[in-house]
């Protein structure tokens, strides 16, 4: 019984730490489920976004702080754009993240680390996102050398993705913000 009180009081704290660093109510989310319905990620989740906020709602933080959800968020904000009461549901999946690397809870698997790795490496270098620079060395870095090479034509038809990195005229500006924000507490 103690125990049980001890963990209720653990995710109580928890869920007020997440609200105060991402600056969400929880407890506004109503469960209308627009968030998951828009979301092109839910297929790769354990927990939709909808079914994320209600695990935190009912203090299931151990559960959410552990899942492939906060773990696997595109941070696309769609569902944020789309929540009727006007949740950041991207920023509270992110806080949860943050809040479960930090501690140590849990651990992206090794693609999704490597992935942001390289992201975060490819704004740096080009101010912005190089899509086709970040497929390059993910398929190279993770050793799938000929993964999604049969959509190469369609994107290049479509000229969504663009062969030559974007110039950027800040540079030394861009990297004393990357440098700035990793010297932030928290901040690997």
């Amino acid at each position: 019984m103690i125990e049980a009180a001890k963990t209720i009081r653990a995710g109580e704290e928890m869920l007020a730490e997440i609200e105060r660093r991402s600056g969400q109510d929880v407890s506004s989310c109503y469960q209308c489920g627009t968030c998951s319905s828009t979301c092109t990620a839910t297929l790769a989740f354990d927990y939709p976004p909808h079914l994320f906020m209600r695990l935190l709602q009912l203090g299931l933080v151990e559960r959410a702080l552990a899942s492939r959800t906060a773990q696997m968020c595109y941070d696309c904000m769609t569902c944020s754009s789309r929540c009727p009461v006007g949740i950041d549901v991207a920023d509270v999946i992110e806080t949860t993240k943050n809040i479960a690397d930090e501690s140590g809870r849990s651990r992206p698997p090794k693609e999704v680390a490597l992935f942001r790795r390289l992201f975060l490496r490819n704004v740096c270098r080009h101010g912005r996102l190089h899509e086709a620079g970040l497929l390059a060395w993910y398929n190279i870095k993770s050793g799938q050398f000929f993964n999604d090479l049969s959509l190469v034509p369609l994107v290049l038809r479509k000229k969504k993705v663009h062969l030559v990195p974007p110039r950027i005229r800040q540079r030394r500006e861009l990297r004393r913000i990357f440098r700035q924000a990793k010297t932030k507490p928290g901040a690997k």
